[in-house]
């Protein structure tokens, strides 16, 4: 192949659509039997709503790395896409548009024709974030694409909700549950984000009856009174040991209720009485049900105030609050109010302000499948990387909570529970499939609970049904047996209780098997600051943007150099810059040696013949393959692709083909060739390590390097590392050689030697072999230094005078300055530069000596004028010994 056949620069833009579309016709991502057994990973499904971020960029990229990683060491790679329906925000969405252009609301049309506009919408625009993701280069088994509410997923959902029923897990029950008055459902714990707000401690008369006595109550929602169904007070609090039994009058209501006595009541804290509302306080609730109290709800679905609190109904909960407290203001009950910051709870989608409700829900009783799922993590037979984050899901699960299922909306996985509406007989029951009558008195008048389940319901089944479960058939076509327990799951730390804590709950009760080996959390993508990406900041970064301007590969190198374990990325886009110039380093390199490709023989190269050269460049080279090997398997992304960044940049650019250009260009075709072998070795292993994370360019580049009985990059093998490829004592002699060099270089520049201009050298070791090394690589001392001549002498030698030296631990370097540059005016330029750094070190040595600076000044101020004060003492012996060098 020519070198004119390879583009002057790399286009990102000209390769990835061509290399997706041909791995996908040629059904590269499909799983194909190997030796080492099977690799499965799940995609978290992005919502139908969703449009591609930076986040899904990180995850995408992480989890494509390892399955082309794994895919090329011979695993049965299965990475099985998906797409969340999103109830909630699915249904908004749908809301919005009806209404902004038709002006009508879902009960206009009714459950089944609102539901017939939500599909219409999935299939216009469901497929959008899929093709976006596309873009990120994902090796999916798009044929294994599953939809959250197709046949096989709802099928699954049923099943499992009924043989949850049917053993008493499931329940419904009047509880305490988030009421979010925008969405008008419940949410659960989950979905609540707690933010503080500036609010008050409004201070409150309650008359006790029959008595001049009256009852202080502090609290922070006044409105809620009107749903008081008693005074509770600690009975072993003396202070109103009297009063336990009596009643107390609730303001404005005039309602009586009765004083209880009650240990959660903090004798400590407040006044010692506390309010008890317990249809809208779930400490309250907890009371009410300890004492048999009345549950009385104030609110609407809405949340604006009903008829049970007559004063202010038809008010939201901040009107009320405004207008309950100039209620008690009028009849002099409210004694005082306090400014006081707290936690209030908030939708996390709606971000409204949420109400404790109490409601009749479907519950699922999570307790003992919550002690299995901490029990696998504890017992190693799922691992969390990094480990640090098992304490979060130990959190959750190790304090399991009743999991609020239900949800008042019609877009979702309907509860599959039915009632029967015959008068005689009022059955209730839950059945996999539509029944056709009531199966106790087989009445055909019945109808389906009207709420669907939480989205994260279907979504805890998600390995299970993207593998066919329960249908027997499409387990078998799925191949449900080999690939399930999956081995990896790769997500974020915000959804560990929301997704991983209930697939590890539901899969387990399902099939007795945890759904994956590993769970890999990775950071969060946040801007250059720090800061969370939104629109209102105007730090969004756009994947998609990036891509058009580096390409797919420098931003994916980017995600994956970043990600280790670690909890944030702040992403800059210079950092994709500087890695998109990588990518083009990889490209400007190999049009470089490929022309020297022709020399190259089939047979390779003959380990006993190679070049003390070429054997450093396979030794460094293996020990890479072995370390990108070893990280990929820890989730040390950051690792591995610094690994492959050094070993590139600084080993096999910065020096093996400089080192090779001299044999490139000889008259000796033995040398020659054999150095094409070992270049072209070189770059099929450096364009398979780089595969997994730059999977374009080096598809690309292999079509120049592969053999004709050879396929695509994506089905090669792994390299792996090799024994006879081990030299030590040639990566020993070179990294001597590198540093000799890199000193002849930097002396050059300390005294500004043009770099075409040839120097002497004289190098002064004590150690034998170094110095017959050095000798022998005199020729590359010459090629890459600009040595014209040189001698090597122990230390014993005198050392010559008028010279600029750097030592090492195993030899000191000297260049001898005379006819190189201007001695005299290279003198004056020193003499200049010490006075200057004379005067700064005086400056920070009298701030140090005058007491009130180190008496005043914080320890970490003091601490870096004392580092600045050495840094410039060290300048000054520096300047000092390079002008006694030249006298």
């Amino acid at each position: 192949m020519q070198e004119s056949e390879l583009a002057k620069q790399f286009d990102p833009s000209g390769i990835e659509d061509k290399w997706y579309e041909k791995w996908m016709e040629d059904k590269c991502f499909k799983p194909v039997p190997g030796n080492k057994g099977t690799f499965t990973t799940l995609m978290p499904p992005p919502n139908v709503t969703g449009k591609l971020h930076m986040g899904h960029a990180l995850n995408h990229t992480i989890q494509d790395v390892l399955v082309r990683f794994k895919r090329m060491q011979g695993y049965e790679t299965l990475w099985v896409p998906g797409q969340d329906h999103a109830g909630i925000a699915t249904q908004a969405k749908v809301e919005q548009k009806l209404y902004k252009e038709e002006g009508l609301t879902k009960h206009d049309l009714g459950r089944d024709k609102f539901l017939e506009k939500v599909w219409e919408w999935k299939n216009e625009y469901g497929d959008h974030i899929i093709n976006q993701v596309k873009k990120l280069g994902d090796s999916c088994d798009w044929d294994y694409f599953t939809f959250t509410m197709d046949e096989v997923p709802s099928q699954s959902v049923r099943k499992f909700f009924v043989d949850l029923y049917n053993e008493g897990l499931i329940y419904q029950a009047d509880y305490i549950i988030n009421w979010d008055p925008v969405l008008q459902s419940a949410i659960s714990d989950a979905e609540v984000e707690h933010k503080e707000v500036q609010g008050n401690f409004y201070h409150i008369h309650y008359k006790v009856k029959d008595s001049n006595e009256v009852l202080e109550i502090a609290t922070t929602r006044p409105e809620t009174l009107y749903g008081d169904s008693a005074v509770a007070v600690n009975p072993n609090d003396d202070r109103y040991e009297h009063l336990i039994g009596k009643k107390a009058i609730i303001p404005i209501c005039e309602r009586e209720v009765t004083i209880i006595a009650d240990k959660h009541v903090d004798m400590e804290t407040g006044t010692g009485c506390l309010k008890v509302t317990p249809g809208h306080d779930f400490n309250d609730f907890e009371i009410g049900k300890r004492n048999d109290l009345e549950i009385i709800s104030i609110l609407n679905d809405d949340g604006t105030m009903n008829a049970k609190a007559k004063a202010v109904e038809g008010l939201t909960t901040k009107e009320a609050r405004k207008k309950t407290v100039a209620l008690l203001k009028e009849q002099e009950l409210l004694i005082k109010v306090e400014p006081h910051k707290h936690q209030v709870g908030h939708g996390q989608r709606s971000d409204e302000v949420v109400e404790p409700r109490v409601s009749k829900q479907w519950f699922l009783n999570t307790e003992e499948m919550a002690k299995r799922s901490v029990a696998a993590v504890e017992n190693d037979e799922t691992k969390f990387y990094p480990k640090g984050w098992e304490n979060t899901y130990f959190a959750y699960q190790k304090n399991p909570r009743p999991w609020c299922l239900s949800r008042q909306l019609w877009w979702g996985h309907q509860i599959p529970v039915y009632y029967c509406n015959s008068e005689s007989c009022s059955n209730v029951w839950a059945s996999e499939t539509t029944p056709e009558n009531c199966p106790k008195c087989s009445s055909n008048e019945f109808k389906q609970d009207p709420d669907v389940l939480d989205t994260w319901f279907s979504s805890g089944l998600y390995p299970l049904n993207t593998l066919g479960w329960p249908n027997e058939e499409a387990m078998k076509e799925k191949g449900f047996d080999k690939f399930y327990p999956t081995s990896t799951l790769t997500t974020g730390f915000d959804i560990i209780f929301f997704w991983v804590a209930r697939m590890m709950m539901m899969c387990d009760k399902a099939t007795g098997k945890n759904p994956f080996q590993d769970v890999y959390i990775h950071a969060i993508v946040r801007d250059i600051d720090g800061k969370k990406m939104s629109k209102s900041l105007g730090n969004v970064i756009d994947p998609l943007e990036m891509i058009d301007q580096y390409g797919c590969d420098a931003l994916r190198f980017t995600l994956a150099v970043s990600s280790g374990y670690n909890r944030n990325i702040n992403l800059d886009p210079q950092k994709i810059e500087g890695y998109r110039n990588f990518v083009n380093k990889v490209w400007n390199a190999f049009r470089f040696i490929h022309p020297y490709l022709e020399n190259a023989s089939d047979q390779g190269f003959q380990v006993d013949e190679l070049h003390h050269h070429e054997k450093w460049i396979l030794s460094e080279l293996n020990d890479v393959i072995k370390s990108v090997t070893a990280s990929f398997d820890e989730y040390r992304f950051d690792e591995a692709c610094s690994a492959i960044y050094q070993f590139v940049y600084d080993k096999f650019c910065s020096w093996f083909i400089e080192l090779s250009k001299g044999i490139l260009n000889s008259q000796n075709d033995g040398l020659k060739t054999q150095r094409a072998n070992v270049l072209k070795y070189c770059f099929r292993e450096i364009t398979r390590l780089l595969h997994p994370v730059t999977p374009f360019i080096t598809e690309e580049l292999w079509q120049h390097l592969k053999n004709e009985d050879e396929s695509l990059l994506i089905l090669q093998t792994w390299p792996e590392y090799k024994t006879e490829h081990s030299f030590d004592k040639d990566v020993h002699d070179m990294n001597l050689f590198m540093e000799i060099v890199s000193s002849i270089r930097n002396l050059r520049n300390s005294v500004n030697v043009k770099p075409k201009e040839e120097v002497e050298i004289r190098l002064f070791t004590d150690e034998v072999e170094t110095a017959k090394y050095f000798y022998k690589s005199r020729g590359y001392f010459k090629e890459l230094a600009r040595v014209k001549a040189g001698r090597i002498k122990d230390k014993s030698a005198e050392r010559p005078t008028r010279c600029v030296m750097k030592a090492t631990t195993h030899t000191e370097i000297f260049m001898p300055l005379e006819g190189v540059i201007d001695i005299e005016e290279y003198k004056a330029k020193l003499h200049r530069d010490l006075v200057k750094v004379q005067k700064e070190h005086e400056k920070v040595e009298k701030k140090l000596n005058n007491p009130k600076f180190a008496e005043n000044a914080p320890d970490e101020v003091v601490a870096e004028v004392k580092e600045k004060a050495a840094g410039f003492k060290e300048q000054i012996n520096s300047i000092e010994e390079s002008l006694k060098s030249l006298d």
